[in-house]
Formats: structure tokens, C-alpha cells, sequence
């Protein structure tokens, strides 16, 4: 499993395997915009590089522990970007120029913008696109760090946020307040002055439960978001 160390030697390792990693590249980007599994990645070196001996070679060392813990990639040529997952929770993603190998380490919000780009271009370059950030949860939360944890996480903080709100209306106090002060531009994205207390948010959402719950799952959000 690669280190965080191991990116930094990224670059030099692309250039040691210059002839091999400019195919495998080109490869990668031949076929347009696409985001790519790890299975996919490993697909398309073994048909790249066809000798496993010569393959064996060029993935030893710290460009072949990058490329087995590799998630995915996004491509938007000429532009190829990998999130790196080094051990539970443990991520870096790399943006790499298939034309010249170049190696760019970027942040996990440039990497969903990047990836972003393959479905919805406009959104990704809109400076007024909405990003929330729930690193507010953590604080106090326990992390997961068994390898046989990994694709459970969003149930785990599930069971822990429902057992600390269901404690009474006070232990929920803090998440309303957390809601209460998301804005953009003065504008209340979450909820907004007259859902200030527990009580009330929770009125609210089982009210709007059963009301959402009666229409067709297909009804457009425009039909009913003055309700």
C-alpha cells in the first residue's frame, strides 16, 4: 500500500518509465472523457505493456504501489487525476499531463471539481457552485480504522448521530445550531430563523415527511419547493 511519501517520488518515478508511462497515458486519454475503477487502470497497462517481465519492471517500487491504491481516475484529456487512498481515510490525489508526465498534487476539492468536469463542465467552473463542508461532524465522532470498515462509514455516523440526537431535544441542540448558521450571501441554505429549536425542526420535518412521502417520486423539486 503506498505512503503519502510515496506521491512525492511520483514525478521521478514517471520519468524513469518515460517510454512505457507516455503510452500507458495516451492510452488512458485515447478514449475521451471517463472515469476509471482501479480494474480498469490495471486492464489497460497489462494490454499497454504486454511482457510481464518488462511490466513487473516498470510497476516495482513507489509507481507501483501508487497505481495498486488507486480508487479511480478521472479523465479529462490531457489531463488524468488519481485519488490515492494510502490506508482508511488516509487520501492524496495527483493530476498528471499525459503529454509531458508532469505531476500535480492537488486538494480533494480540486479533484471533485476535475471529476466533476466529466458530467457537468459548467458546474465545475462556477465560482457560485455550492460546496458544504461537514467537517463540523468529526469533532468527536470516532474514525474508522479497519480496512474491513471501508463503504461502511456513512451508516456508522449515521447509528452515532441518531444515538446522540435521540438522547433528547437538548443533545440535538447543536446540530440545529451547526444547520442555522449555513449561509451564501445572507441567504439560509439548511433552515432558517423559525426552525430555531428542536422542537420545531422536528415538527417541521415530519410534517413535510408525509407530505413528500403522497407524491409521485418522479414530481419535479419546482412543483412543490414553496410548500
Amino acid at each position: 500500500m503506498a505512503s503519502a511519501a510515496a506521491v512525492d517520488t511520483m514525478p521521478d518515478a514517471l520519468r524513469q518509465s518515460r517510454y512505457h508511462m507516455k503510452r500507458c497515458f495516451a492510452r488512458l486519454t485515447g478514449l475521451g472523457r471517463r472515469l476509471m475503477k482501479f480494474q480498469h487502470i490495471k486492464d489497460e497497462i497489462e494490454q499497454t505493456i504486454e511482457d510481464k517481465i518488462e511490466r513487473s519492471k516498470v510497476l516495482e517500487g513507489s509507481l507501483g504501489d501508487i497505481l495498486s491504491s488507486t480508487q479511480e481516475a478521472a479523465v479529462v484529456p490531457p489531463y488524468v487525476a488519481f485519488a490515492i487512498r494510502h490506508s482508511p481515510g488516509i487520501w492524496d490525489y495527483v493530476k498528471v499531463h499525459a503529454d509531458s508526465l508532469s505531476v500535480d498534487i492537488i486538494t480533494s476539492t480540486d479533484y471533485l471539481k476535475f471529476k466533476e468536469t466529466l458530467f457537468d463542465e459548467d458546474w465545475a467552473k462556477d465560482e457560485n457552485a455550492l460546496e458544504i463542508d461537514f467537517g463540523a461532524f468529526n469533532v468527536g465522532i470516532p474514525s474508522l480504522a479497519l480496512p474491513s470498515s471501508i463503504g461502511d462509514g456513512l451508516g456508522y455516523v449515521s447509528k452515532f448521530m441518531t444515538s446522540m440526537n435521540t438522547k433528547g431535544p437538548e443533545s440535538a441542540k447543536p446540530l440545529v445550531e451547526y444547520l442555522l448558521t449555513l449561509d451564501h450571501h445572507g441567504e439560509k441554505l439548511m433552515i432558517n430563523e423559525t426552525l430555531n429549536t428542536v422542537g420545531k425542526l422536528q415538527a417541521a420535518l415530519l410534517i413535510a415527511d408525509v407530505f413528500i412521502s403522497a407524491l409521485p417520486k418522479d414530481t419535479p423539486y419546482q412543483n412543490f419547493e414553496q410548500k
